[in-house]
């Protein structure tokens, strides 16, 4: 196996094709460990950063899967699909398992209670130091985690709010009181997470995720919580809907 290293074409990129190649010839069949990194550099030549783009671009193919102290496999073909998710809805957990019939786990990773600083206060509209709670959450599909979630919740209107409702339905909790979320406003972006999110949605060093920042509110108007999502890409697309401006179907 060799490589072109006058091509114009990436060293790792190279590589990677070969990759392909080999796995969509069966060389590599799903469940087989690929090469390690060591082994790439030594195959091909090439220093370690870029033996591992060549396997960070599999792993956001999702050809291939990183697996902490096992090493890197080609996915198997019974993988869960890839989640299409439109920016342009608030879909809750439950919903989302509905539409796409197949049931998610809520793995509540930390729940307290807490008071709000600066940037919380001020997105919910609300006085510095306003009780809140403070939960993490990782969703998972079939053992995959698909979702790691922040959020905070004005505490004093939900005071008996406990561990059991956010491993269910925290919205059905939320209606159970009588109150109805009518939307929230989004703020997207895409950047590298942090260490504890990186280990938490099981991905690479240098593998960017979708972060949603929301402020959802009743319909009264009244802001009562704020989310940070961080989407993993691997296991998501996403789709908006854009309107022509001035113009209308029919």
């Amino acid at each position: 196996m060799k490589i072109d290293k006058t091509s114009f074409v990436p060293l790792y990129l190279q590589i990677e094709q070969q990759l392909t190649e080999r796995i969509t010839a069966g060389e590599i069949k799903p469940g087989d460990p690929i090469p390690t990194e060591a082994a790439l550099c030594e195959i091909y030549g090439v220093s370690r950063m870029t033996a591992r783009k060549a396997v960070d671009y599999l792993v956001r193919q999702g050809r291939v899967e990183r697996f902490r102290g096992r090493g890197t496999f080609v996915v198997r073909k019974t993988r869960i699909s890839k989640v299409n998710l439109p920016l342009d809805r608030h879909l809750t957990a439950s919903e989302l398992a509905i539409e796409i019939n197949q049931p998610i786990e809520n793995r509540v990773l930390e729940f307290k209670r807490i008071s709000a600083d600066t940037d919380i206060a001020a997105a919910l509209e609300v006085p510095v130091g306003t009780a809140l709670h403070f939960m993490v959450r990782l969703r998972l599909l079939g053992q995959e985690p698909f979702v790691y979630e922040q959020c905070w919740l004005l505490a004093d209107m939900f005071p008996d709010l406990t561990r059991k409702d956010l491993t269910t339905s925290k919205y059905a909790y939320l209606r159970s009181k009588g109150f109805e979320p009518v939307g929230s406003n989004k703020e997207i972006s895409a950047e590298l997470p942090s260490h504890q999110i990186r280990l938490a949605l099981n991905l690479s060093r240098d593998e960017p995720v979708l972060h949603s920042r929301a402020v959802t509110e009743f319909t009264d108007g009244m802001k009562f919580e704020v989310s940070d999502v961080y989407y993993n890409q691997q296991h998501y697309s996403f789709s908006i809907r854009a309107e022509v401006k001035g113009k209308k179907r029919g």
